[in-house]
């Protein structure tokens, strides 16, 4: 039998697709720790920001349904992200939605939210039964249990989904720490994962060390200082 595997993500095909970040759905769930799910989308959501991905945000700005306010950090994260209020459980049959991804012309969608096994779930659908690529990150987004996101996971991935966590996804939207968004996403990796903050001390030194060899437009110079060599 033979695999198929997709692209991998391009920054200049992408689209970001922030679901239902609602504090009352969000604290109905249990899959994950609140905290942790919080950092995570603030993480993605500046990632997205990062590489200037189109954004469109639904859910319920309104804050009078039982499903609670929006999260407010990921619109001032990205104030230009499109918000578009829907009834539908998937976001793709919203008026307006699913055209205003496709008005884009790019093909590979980042999908986060609440919950993963229905908003999610059904958007992700809807997207790959148009032949878009879709990446759904898990640690962005939450069930309303392990049972739950465990059956979300297993359907997502037998459509066809990529499953994934923000960390791995910033690093493929980047591909070469030799980039000038690297030193923006070493930031946020610094900012979410704390483990990582002497990586964002190393690069510095070594950035610095490059651009006072060979000056700051040196691409050779910064893949050089990277590699240590």
């Amino acid at each position: 039998m033979t695999t198929t595997v997709p692209p991998r993500l391009d920054p200049a095909n992408a689209v970001f697709l922030p679901i239902d970040y609602m504090h009352g759905l969000m604290s109905a769930c249990r899959s994950i720790e609140p905290g942790i799910l919080r950092n995570n989308a603030i993480a993605l959501a500046k990632v997205a920001k990062l590489f200037g991905l189109p954004t469109f945000g639904t859910g319920d700005r309104s804050g009078r349904t039982y499903l609670g306010a929006e999260m407010t950090e990921i619109e001032a994260i990205i104030p230009e992200m499109r918000f578009i209020n829907r009834s539908s459980v998937g976001a793709w049959e919203a008026p307006g939605y699913a055209d205003a991804v496709r008005a884009t012309g790019r093909r590979q969608l980042i999908m986060a939210g609440i919950t993963t096994e229905q908003c999610v779930a059904f958007t992700a659908q809807s997207a790959l039964a148009e032949g878009y690529q879709v990446h759904v990150v898990l640690d962005a987004s939450a069930s309303l249990d392990e049972r739950s996101e465990m059956a979300a996971v297993a359907r997502l991935t037998a459509m066809g989904a990529t499953v994934t966590t923000w960390s791995p996804l910033a690093a493929e939207l980047l591909g070469d720490f030799a980039r000038p968004e690297a030193m923006g996403l070493i930031r946020i990796y610094s900012e979410h994962q704390g483990s990582l903050r002497m990586v964002e001390d190393a690069f510095n030194v070594a950035t610095a060390a490059a651009r006072s060899a060979l000056g700051a437009g040196d691409n050779a110079a910064r893949e050089g200082a990277y590699h240590g060599r």
